[in-house]
């Protein structure tokens, strides 16, 4: 649910968006959005004071087929500027809605901007119900907290909750601060309250992070607590929250993901007694190809390793490192699921392999591997006045429904396809795709940079 809002080259405002869903019981469901402006990207001036602030306009619009449910237009203005220190700042809006579907139009402008050129997003937001006896709201990260003194739009049950609207954490911050809140429709009840991290790749419940308490559950019942992740070593994970009845029966749960990256944490070692090269089929002379091939997959951290650190570890760290990567995400069945992985990778160098860059480093071949075969594709090769390109379409694909990516090539030598919109969180999503398309015709090349591209 987080995502970047989408900018071109026009408009240099960036913003990370996410919400989370919440009740408060006789009034309805409401959704909390979140907004972090990125400081850097701002412009600080106030026309009116000697104060240097950032101003933006924001305006959202809540749409449920076509109609629009609510409307929000309003001033967030930065904190003031001192020492040429600028800071990221947050926003926080709410909207009551019933459980559906919902499409939510935001629209930011950097009033101190002299092109005066909106961002905008628009994304699908799903609403749960709360129809069980027992529920659990979603898990919102919090950046930093305080007791409110002044009810304002972060209190929340006596607190006021600055959200950490990132999912990634990096090695600085050493505590995963947390907070959600368990509905109960009929009499009072005692549960067990079970909270844990676990892997994201295999669920692998962490032992050094749980907690549980037992409570006795009003009509809501809030949580607030924190995990000390000083140690916790680079690595994607879920936080999860289980609710259990009297016979230790799982009655609700929710769960959210992060990406540690813990620079202070040195990898494990690794048990290699079994020989590497038979384990996993990877001959010596054959290992940086197979390490870069795992770049689709991986995380910050890994994608950085992969792509250059490499060249500065022995054969021995490097095959290490590989069984590392696997292990980690699949415990035992690391071999099994490297050897799903391999074939991918074969298929796609022959699919979308060419003669400047192997099939798995091409855009097309990296959203194969990761998101699967397309349901339907759309191949526009020979279109007049636009550069040849193609749309793919999954129904489904990674708990997300409906999704885009659209590719195109302005090089008849190699063929080779750039991603240059898609609809996917954490993929890049361009509004001047069409405009990029047809750009064949005349005009200023808008091709979007690597870097951007790929969005890590």
């Amino acid at each position: 649910m987080m995502v970047f809002l989408s900018f071109s080259a026009k408009s240099e405002l960036q913003a990370i968006f996410n919400y989370k869903q919440f009740q408060i019981p006789g009034k309805g469901i409401y959704i909390e959005n979140y907004l972090s402006f990125v400081s850097s990207s701002l412009k600080y001036q106030n026309p009116n004071s000697k104060v240097l602030q950032a101003r933006v306009l924001v305006t959202q619009i809540l749409r449920k087929n076509d109609s629009i449910i609510d409307f929000k237009k309003y001033n967030v203005l930065g904190p003031e500027l001192i020492d040429s220190v600028a800071v990221d700042f947050k926003d926080q809006k709410r909207f009551f809605v019933k459980p559906g579907v919902y499409e939510l139009e935001i629209q930011l402008l950097d009033l101190n901007s002299k092109t005066q050129i909106p961002v905008e997003l628009s994304k699908h937001l799903v609403i749960r119900s709360f129809d069980s006896q027992t529920t659990v709201s979603d898990i919102q990260l919090v950046d930093y907290y305080k007791k409110t003194t002044e009810k304002n739009e972060f209190s929340k049950s006596g607190y006021d909750l600055y959200p950490l609207i990132s999912n990634y954490i990096p090695t600085e911050v050493i505590k995963l601060a947390f907070y959600f809140e368990v509905y109960n429709q009929n009499s009072t009840r005692k549960v067990l309250v079970k909270e844990y991290i676990e892997t994201y790749y295999g669920s692998k419940l962490l032992p050094k992070y749980i907690k549980r308490s037992v409570k006795e559950l009003k009509e809501i019942t809030p949580v607030f607590h924190a995990f000390d992740i000083e140690n916790l070593p680079t690595g994607n994970y879920n936080l999860v929250v289980e609710i259990r009845n009297e016979n230790n029966e799982l009655v609700s749960s929710e769960k959210v993901f992060f990406q540690r990256v813990n620079s202070q944490i040195i990898v494990p070692e690794i048990d290699t007694t079994e020989p590497i090269a038979l384990t996993y089929d990877l001959p010596t002379d054959s290992l940086d190809y197979f390490l870069e091939a795992l770049v689709p997959i991986a995380n910050t951290l890994e994608y950085k390793v992969l792509t250059g650190g490499k060249s500065k570890l022995s054969d021995e760290v490097k095959e290490q490192y590989f069984v590392y990567f696997w292990q980690t995400r699949y415990g035992v069945n690391a071999i099994k699921e490297w050897g799903k992985y391999r074939k991918k990778v074969v298929e796609v160098e022959q699919m979308f392999g060419n003669s400047t860059k192997p099939g798995f480093m091409t855009d097309m071949g990296r959203v194969y591997i990761k998101y699967g075969k397309p349901n339907d594709k759309v191949e526009k090769l020979n279109e007049q006045g636009t550069y040849p390109y193609v749309i793919w379409h999954y129904y489904q694909t990674q708990s997300r429904s409906n999704v885009l990516f659209v590719f195109y090539h302005t090089s008849a030598v190699t063929q080779d396809f750039e991603l240059i919109h898609s609809d996917m969180p954490g993929e890049i999503t361009n509004r001047d795709w069409q405009y990029m398309l047809n750009m064949r015709v005349g005009g200023q090349d808008n091709r979007v940079e690597e870097d951007a591209r790929r969005m890590r």
